[in-house]
């Protein structure tokens, strides 16, 4: 028999990086939820560097940079430097001055360690060690031997005098996430934001919420379309997620999430063994049969024109919530009576209740984020 050569297929490479650019994807969803309360950001995914963060998404006037670092062993400052980290991410100071640097960032999945020489009035040296596993650690606040280590390696990196070098901006963060989980991680954090927003939400609408954002992060990060030199509209098209697209997002799911059959009915003002009952409850039972439909353009159809009718009179309080659900109702079937053919005068109203009770509690978690 001949011999045969054995090829080895290099799977490590591969998955490595894919399991990174996953990472790096819940780590961007992980700060958006963060930044969420406090700035109108912008997001960039893998493109200026792995994250790009911008103060507003529209005209940004600061951005931050940060680089993703996963391990699953001890990392050290010398195997940071050594590696090259912080003289890479020193490049973005040279980029042209668009914007104002704000943070320079590296995240690692493992706290750094940190060994350094203290002098001691008698002339002695004692060695010390310290691991950063603070949530965010200034490169300003090291050591300063450490300091002058890392500036150093960027000096003869950057082929800059080691006295113009600035680190001030940098700092080291530690990410909660773990290589192992960090999918559960950011989804738990995204149930635990969603709760405090809306404490009403169902899991289902939480999940659709979660799944469509990490679609449109996949999405971007993955984008391929642009070259580096894209303008600023082109990159924030192709690769970015903003504060208003998650707000829309949100909005969306809420909007369309179908209310218990409780809250429609304490809405009404009516209880569960009231006559009254009988007629919502099978209008209700037939809307959740509809909405869990994949393709239904009718349903859908259906949802828009009310939306839209709600939206051009809303309630002002005149005439109890029941009475202005048929009022609307009316209204619906008069713009669209062949779209209303197959749905009963009840249906429609009840949706109306439904959407009415969504938008209320859009409301309330609107009025909690400006009074935050």
């Amino acid at each position: 028999m001949g011999k045969h050569n054995i090829v080895k297929v290099d799977m490590v490479s591969g998955s490595c990086s894919y399991n990174r650019f996953e990472f790096q994807m819940s780590q961007s969803l992980h700060m958006a939820l963060q930044l969420y309360d406090e700035v109108n950001f912008l997001l960039i995914m893998d493109h200026y560097d792995d994250i790009t963060i911008f103060d507003l998404d529209s005209e940004p006037l600061a951005v931050s940079y940060y680089q993703v670092k996963t391990s699953d062993h001890t990392v050290t400052i010398d195997s940071v430097i050594k590696n090259e980290w912080i003289s890479k991410l020193y490049e973005q100071l040279k980029r042209p001055n668009d914007w104002i640097v704000r943070e320079i960032g590296l995240i690692t999945n493992m706290p750094i360690s940190v060994k350094f020489d203290v002098p001691t009035e008698k002339g002695k040296t004692i060695h010390r060690s310290d691991d950063l596993t603070a949530p965010k650690t200034e490169f300003s606040s090291l050591y300063q031997t450490v300091q002058d280590k890392i500036k150093a390696d960027i000096s003869a990196k950057c082929n800059i005098p080691i006295e113009n070098i600035d680190i001030s901006k940098f700092a080291h963060l530690h990410t909660t996430l773990t290589i192992e989980r960090h999918r559960d991680l950011v989804e738990h954090e995204m149930t635990n934001f969603l709760y405090d927003k809306y404490p009403e939400i169902k899991i289902d609408t939480v999940k659709a919420i979660y799944r469509s954002i990490v679609e449109i992060l996949t999405r971007q990060q993955s984008n391929e379309r642009i070259p580096a030199n894209a303008s600023f509209e082109d990159v924030k098209k192709y690769k970015g997620f903003s504060k208003g697209e998650f707000k829309r997002i949100l909005d969306r799911a809420i909007l369309f999430s179908i209310p218990e059959i409780e809250d429609v009915l304490k809405y009404i003002g009516i209880g569960m063994r009231d006559k009254e009952s009988m007629p919502v409850g099978w209008a209700y039972s037939r809307i959740i049969s509809d909405s869990g439909k994949r393709g239904n353009e009718s349903f859908s159809a259906l949802f828009r024109n009310t939306i839209e009718k709600i939206r051009i009179n809303p309630y002002k309080g005149i005439g109890s919530p029941w009475e202005y659900a048929h009022e609307i109702e009316q209204e619906v079937i008069k713009n669209d009576p062949m779209l209303c053919v197959p749905y009963t005068d009840d249906y429609i109203s009840v949706l109306v209740i439904c959407l009415m009770i969504n938008i209320s509690r859009a409301q309330i978690s609107l009025s909690k984020d400006s009074n935050q």
